[in-house]
């Protein structure tokens, strides 16, 4: 898939928080529970609602436009809507992620990947210190993580923090996104896995870190040069 100036640029960044994150930028996901999971609307078998809060005194999203002011002009009553929101990730119907902008392959359908909806407002209404919830399908658990620092390096914003669902320094995780492209990637790192996200428009998938690496038929991994003329 070609990256545009902004997918490169978000790619950049989140690698260069690989050292703390452990980011690789696509992949593959063994098979989840479905079990009691948040799921997008168009997809719920059953309607119901997200438990939502709010941390007290930290209500203001002007704080949050002038972060994208120079490059976009956020949605404020989408931004306070999300302000009440932790959730990141809700289950897609594979067949609506399929038909959306980042057309997975026939065997990337079928190798057990898990498709998201993710809505980028949730994380455009936080700062450091609020709480997020990451439904990591992998894993069938939902993760609590508080963000720790916020970096803006033009339209792309990384969130990255720390899960606190488990006593290891193996627990943080990254996301990168830019509004301009509503492209999205992200890390999510476990004692029980690294897991990374791909989103595009809001839909995408959750995938288990360098899964969808594979050698060439002859089993090598190198750069062939290309003769000079």
């Amino acid at each position: 898939m070609p990256l545009s100036r902004n997918q490169a640029l978000i790619l950049g960044l989140v690698l260069t928080g690989a050292a703390t994150v452990g980011l690789l930028v696509y992949y593959r996901t063994d098979p989840g529970a479905a079990g009691n999971l948040p799921q997008d609307s168009d997809y719920r078998s059953a309607a119901s609602s997200l438990a939502v809060s709010t941390r007290s005194g930290t209500d203001g999203i002007e704080a949050f436009v002038a972060r994208r002011s120079a490059t976009f002009s956020l949605d404020r009553a989408r931004l306070q809507s999300a302000r009440a929101r932790k959730d990141v990730l809700q289950l897609a119907d594979p067949a609506k992620v399929a038909a959306g902008a980042l057309k997975p392959t026939p065997r990337q359908m079928g190798d057990g990947r898990q498709f998201v909806a993710y809505d980028a407002y949730v994380l455009e209404s936080k700062g450091v210190g609020d709480d997020i919830e990451v439904y990591v399908p992998n894993l069938g658990l939902t993760l609590h993580g508080v963000i720790d620092n916020v970096e803006v390096n033009g339209d792309i914003v990384r969130w990255s923090g720390m899960f606190e669902d488990f006593n290891s320094t193996m627990s943080k995780f990254s996301i990168s996104q830019t509004m301009v492209d509503d492209y999205v990637l992200g890390s999510f790192d476990t004692p029980m896995g690294s897991y990374n996200l791909e989103a595009k428009n809001g839909l995408g998938w959750v995938v288990e870190q360098g899964a969808d690496f594979h050698l060439p038929a002859d089993g090598k991994d190198y750069i062939e040069a290309t003769p000079q003329r």
